[in-house]
């Protein structure tokens, strides 16, 4: 409590030196005049004398601290640095990297009043700040901070500020936009406006305490105040010139968010924002080598920065539109997008959210022959978006495994390495090369260790070949797996997820987990101590049957003070009960029988009251589709919250009933049982 005792008023400093918080402790000999123009000195530091900068760095220890004994010793201590802050200028603290840390920790935990004169110092300078690269940092803490206690404690005064400061960014867009810094911080300022709220997760890095990094959640409904300037704000950023905006580094962000926001709040003018963006399209580009067989490409597709802007688009389409875009954009063209290396993402957001299955058809009937050549480019994301397409509409007319096996040059007595030169992303023969390399000894003598490499493509490549389902050619390749591969590819933080997205897919055969399984039970003593490994063994655990289980619960019990002193190992030791069955294996059997038949009927239960899968498409796409069944959706299949058909709400109204049917049932059994158990007193009682 140094600073918080009477001596606050005069301190001394590591030169000898002191000054009075009343009195500006600066000079024009000890320090080098600032310009203040934001826009030509966005990122330059401000140079303060030595005091004034031992005196904020202070006051950071204390707050770092938190060693307050009651809310007046923080308010008294908040009190003098603001006294402080107005007699050095807000301005020239905040452009100074340390000091706008301190003002920066100040907001965290900050009163009512405080937050109050904060707003106050910062209100007359909003655009010169949020253009700098320091005080845009404090700014957005600022904005956060005032949009969150507007949701708890609202106050005339606090909506009055925040009017305020929004209506000077609001006039100043054009300068904002134009700016780096001015258009982050004016992206968030639209966020929280919206409703997504900012908690702040504090992480120092690099002496500088970060409060940069924030984790989002969304409100029920945006506070009916801030929807009022929110309405403002993108009215007036929608006369914005959106034509040049959208080929610009800090435009284009601005209007991705802004598509998702105006989609969000039902805006009435989404759909001219979406025509003048649509209007980008006109511009094309023929300059390529196939330009006489497909036509020139829109550019806006091939821009780095214009492309998320399509990309959110999509995303915020209905299922006309999107038919619309890819009839007009995209079908002529398809292949060349595909294989350039900034328009396949739009591609790939394409895929994701296809409004049809004959749309979804007619792209991968396109796109699966160009497998090898979207390997051969690094166009991995292209492959599983494919595969990812066909797996959700049910194209079961494309054989998708046999084509990755001529990809990757695998014959077919070769099978085995299939999972390999998948998870690897190496060809056949090149894997063979690498193969007989380990069998040469090294220089001293020694055996080569033979070394499973996995790739982070590879991975998610096979995740959505196990969603899919289409596993026989991969099966003798994961079962043959040696100890040393099974640790590797589970302890792996990349390849983890594809052996995960294996033992947790309904589409693969129960059988062909428990055969992985039998052959890893071994080696789970190993995996449970990682991580990764620690969540493959509880895949494991939930995918095995009765026999499985006692098998995995005998390795990990051998090793049990091992497992119950790592952090992951005793969360594996708690959540698969591995207490009980140390203590009887037959009492521990009961219960997982009866934990396994409630799972059982809860999902049988589910799966008779849930609509019926979906049914395959042919290659002319003839049968229905999930599209077909949203057409009231406002967005695509997969692409957000889907409409609830009239059979699937009374399925799932048939699923409460019978819960509380049971629920009924036990209650009136437990009273059954408790008059029985009154009736045998009494008559012992009597007797």
């Amino acid at each position: 409590h140094y600073f918080i005792q009477s001596n606050l008023s005069t301190m001394t400093v590591d030169d000898g030196s002191s000054f009075s918080s009343a009195a500006a402790p600066c000079s024009s000999e000890t320090h080098v005049p600032m310009v203040y123009g934001a826009g030509q000195n966005s990122d330059v530091n401000s140079e303060l004398p030595k005091s004034v900068l031992e005196y904020y760095l202070n006051i950071e220890k204390v707050l770092e601290a938190e060693s307050f004994e009651n809310e007046s010793d923080r308010r008294l201590l908040e009190e003098k640095v603001l006294d402080q802050i107005k007699e050095d200028g807000i301005t020239r603290i905040l452009y100074h990297w340390d000091c706008s840390r301190v003002v920066e920790r100040l907001l965290v935990h900050s009163t009512l009043p405080t937050l109050t004169e904060i707003g106050a110092l910062l209100l007359p300078h909003t655009l010169e700040l949020a253009c700098h690269n320091f005080a845009s940092h404090v700014l957005e803490m600022f904005i956060m901070h005032l949009v969150r206690r507007i949701y708890t404690a609202e106050t005339a005064e606090l909506v009055e500020l925040a009017e305020q400061v929004f209506r000077k960014m609001c006039l100043g867009v054009s300068d904002l936009i134009s700016n780096t810094h001015g258009s982050y911080t004016l992206r968030l300022a639209l966020q929280v406006l919206v409703g997504v709220r900012l908690e702040e997760e504090r992480k120092q890095q690099k002496k500088r305490w970060e409060i940069g990094k924030h984790s989002f959640y969304e409100t029920s409904t945006p506070h009916p105040t801030l929807k009022k300037i929110l309405h403002k704000f993108t009215k007036r950023l929608v006369r914005e010139d959106v034509a040049t905006l959208l080929w610009s580094p800090q435009g284009a962000p601005l209007l991705s968010l802004l598509l998702v926001l105006l989609h969000k709040t039902s805006s009435k003018s989404l759909p001219n924002f979406k025509a003048v963006i649509l209007s980008s399209f006109d511009r094309k580009v023929d300059d390529y080598k196939e330009v006489e067989k497909f036509g020139p490409l829109p550019e806006v597709l091939l821009d780095n920065k214009a492309s998320f802007v399509i990309q959110s688009l999509i995303k915020v389409s209905d299922k006309e539109e999107l038919l619309s875009l890819y009839s007009e954009h995209f079908q002529k063209v398809l292949v060349p997008l595909s294989l350039h290396p900034v328009a396949n993402y739009t591609v790939q957001s394409m895929l994701e959210h296809a409004p049809t299955a004959p749309t979804a058809e007619d792209m991968c009937s396109q796109l699966i022959p160009l497998f090898e050549d979207f390997l051969a480019e690094s166009l991995t994301g292209v492959v599983a978006s494919v595969i990812k397409c066909c797996h959700h509409y049910n194209l079961k007319s494309h054989n998708v495994m046999k084509v990755l096996q001529e990809a990757f040059h695998v014959p077919d007595d070769q099978l085995h390495l299939f999972f390999r030169c998948l998870m690897s992303l190496t060809t056949h023969d090149l894997l063979l090369e690498k193969l007989e390399s380990y069998k040469k000894p090294t220089q001293s003598g020694k055996p080569r260790r033979d070394r499973f490499e996995a790739t982070l493509p590879g991975s998610l490549l096979l995740q959505e070949v196990f969603k899919l389902g289409e596993v026989s050619m991969l099966e003798e390749g994961l079962c043959s797996l040696t100890d040393d591969h099974v640790i590797y590819l589970s302890n792996n933080p990349q390849a983890s997820h594809a052996l995960q997205a294996f033992l947790t897919s309904a589409s693969v055969p129960v059988t062909l987990k428990h055969r992985f399984i039998k052959r890893s039970v071994s080696v789970v003593d190993s995996l449970v101590l990682s991580p990764s490994g620690s969540r493959i063994v509880e895949a494991m655990w939930n995918a095995a049957d009765i026999d499985i289980k006692s098998a995995i619960a005998q390795v990990l019990v051998e090793k049990e003070q091992a497992v119950k002193d790592n952090t992951y190992g005793s969360i594996v030791w708690r959540n698969c009960n591995l207490k009980a069955f140390k203590m009887g294996s037959s009492n521990w059997e009961k219960s997982e029988r009866k934990k396994r038949k409630r799972i059982e009927t809860f999902e049988k239960i589910i799966g008779d009251t849930q609509p019926s899968d979906i049914p395959e498409v042919d290659i002319k796409g003839e049968t229905g589709s999930p599209g077909d069944a949203d057409q009231g959706s406002e967005f695509p299949v997969n692409g957000g919250a889907k409409d609830v058909s009239k059979e699937n709400t009374d399925a799932y109204e048939n699923v409460e009933e019978v819960a509380i049917k049971r629920t009924q049932k036990s209650d009136k059994d437990k009273k059954s049982r408790k008059s029985k158990k009154l009736k045998v007193s009494k008559q012992a009682s009597n007797g």
